[in-house]
């Protein structure tokens, strides 16, 4: 590993680099790429970029830095992976697919095959959080409200990297893995 890489940021640029890695900054990142990398290697992670919805991830080589996630969060981005190829498809290069709250919900009640539904308070608990960690977003910048199945969500790309899945077939595996498998098999997976 070239320690030069970081030595040769400009003093600004190395006292914003704990900041960046800790949050979304990807033009920061894409300029001094070489830099990121080399750090984040010593830590023992891995940057991958997916430079068509232009995101960078962190990725540790040992399981114990990894985000261990509950069943039901697990589920959730499953359902938000899924509905992400769903639109995609339909849709301009440029433009993250949206879908409603009812969507969201009713996609979630098919892949758990059951009846079985959240509260409002674990839904709109759930929907934050994973707006926090940048898989979705409200759209006009309002509060996610779950009691109105018609508000709408931007599924970001970053669901394809938090959930590294290439077809439709690996996608119905997590699926059939959830309903066959035990919840800590699952909450394991991502």
């Amino acid at each position: 590993m070239e320690l030069n890489h970081l030595s040769s940021l400009p003093e600004k640029s190395q006292r914003d680099l704990p900041r960046v890695i800790n949050k979304d900054d990807y033009y920061f990142i894409h300029r001094n790429r070489a830099a990121c990398e080399t750090a984040l290697e010593l830590t023992g992670f891995q940057l991958l970029h997916d430079d068509y919805h232009r995101i960078f991830q962190a990725v540790s080589e040992y399981s114990y830095c990894r985000a261990r996630y509950k069943l039901d969060e697990t589920l959730m981005i499953l359902v938000l992976r899924k509905l992400y190829e769903e639109h995609i498809e339909r849709l301009s290069l440029a433009q993250d697919p949206v879908v409603t709250i009812g969507e969201v919900r009713e996609e979630y009640r098919t892949i758990t095959g059951k009846e079985r539904d959240l509260g409002v308070g674990q839904y709109e608990t759930l929907l934050r959080h994973l707006r926090t960690i940048g898989l979705i977003e409200t759209l006009d910048g309002r509060s996610i409200d779950v009691r109105d199945a018609e508000a709408r969500l931007r599924l970001r790309g970053s669901v394809r990297m938090i959930l590294p899945i290439q077809t439709v077939d690996e996608l119905d595996a997590w699926i059939r893995k959830y309903r066959t498998g035990t919840e800590e098999e699952v909450e394991e997976s991502v």
